[in-house]
């Protein structure tokens, strides 16, 4: 069959409601996980742009590549774009640089895009668990990690991928910079980990060899996937699945992927990934309402984490 030059766009993926109570939580899980189906998606992949990992470029294209993400999770992400940061910036981050592999730079402005990119750069490219004075580069993103470029090499888009850990590290306690941007982020990373540790559970129950995989460090996780404008829709896909490759390539077992997105939702039901659980964004609400907001918490016009009646879905495959 001869391969499409422009790729079809992927199928629409319909989430759950908040009042579509039946399918919130874990869903009715078959025996076995399915197996990825590079095939049934291969005219929805690119043949112009080409995802290339993240090691083969040096620290100004990676953090090129952290703001084109932050910026397009501040607009698209459905969290992010409808919760703000708190009023007042933390008195603790003016005038104080932070210093890592990447350079000594301040925070610079208090925006959810800035604010977005520095939790790229403080808890997946560089180590969040290692003391300061000592913040190296996060190895594991950087080895499964991908990018497409431009003809001029420029970042255009990126999969921030890392291996699923069995348990999280301890966050260093003394990063101003890590306190500012928990003081935004924590209502919608806190949602995000509470639904993945019941996803994970239930994944560990159901499946044996799905918690010998985790343990063994053999589960790959997309953290993070998006384009800028200069990379079309319909090219998007070719990072997600080149990811699911990647790691099947490196002797990956499993993946786990969280969609807040039907985007995702679509990529990943594309490769045959197992819907897992369910959560809504609007069952309750999860930040402050913007008019009673104190000044140092973040909020929303409504009090509730996105104005999209949808929600949080997890997945999972073998590779």
């Amino acid at each position: 069959m001869t391969q499409p030059t422009t790729p079809l766009r992927l199928p629409r993926c319909n989430y759950p409601t908040a009042d579509d109570t039946p399918n919130h939580g874990i869903f009715d899980l078959p025996k076995e996980l399915s197996l990825v189906d590079f095939e049934s998606a291969r005219n929805y992949r690119s043949h112009t742009y080409l995802a290339i990992p993240l090691n083969g470029f040096d620290k100004s294209k990676i953090l090129e590549l952290a703001h084109i993400i932050a910026k397009s999770f501040a607009m698209n992400e459905p969290m992010n774009r409808h919760v703000h940061p708190p009023m007042k910036v933390p008195a603790e981050i003016i005038n104080t640089k932070h210093q890592d592999a990447f350079g000594k730079d301040a925070f610079g402005l208090w925006t959810t895009e800035n604010i977005l990119f520095w939790c790229i750069r403080l808890i997946m490219l560089t180590d969040p668990s290692q003391p300061k004075g000592r913040i190296g580069i996060n190895q594991d993103l950087l080895r499964h990690s991908l990018m497409i470029t431009d003809t001029h090499s420029k970042p255009i888009g990126g999969a921030l991928n890392i291996t699923l850990p069995p348990q999280e590290d301890d966050l260093r306690e003394d990063d101003p910079f890590l306190r500012a941007m928990f003081s935004y982020q924590d209502p919608i990373l806190d949602f995000i980990h509470k639904h993945e540790h019941k996803a994970i559970k239930a994944l560990n129950d159901t499946y044996p060899d799905f918690e010998k995989a985790l343990n063994s460090g053999k589960v790959g996780y997309i953290a993070m996937i998006a384009r800028s404008n200069s990379l079309p829709t319909e090219h998007t896909f070719e990072l997600f699945a080149a990811s699911f490759e990647h790691f099947q390539e490196h002797g990956y077992e499993y993946m786990m992927i969280t969609g807040t997105n039907q985007w995702t939702g679509a990529a990943c039901e594309a490769l045959g990934s197992t819907r897992i659980y369910f959560w809504p964004f609007r069952d309750e609400q999860r930040v402050a309402i913007e008019t009673k907001a104190k000044q140092n918490e973040p909020y929303s016009s409504d009090g509730y984490i996105s104005n999209k009646d949808s929600g949080l879905m997890i997945y999972a495959l073998k590779l």
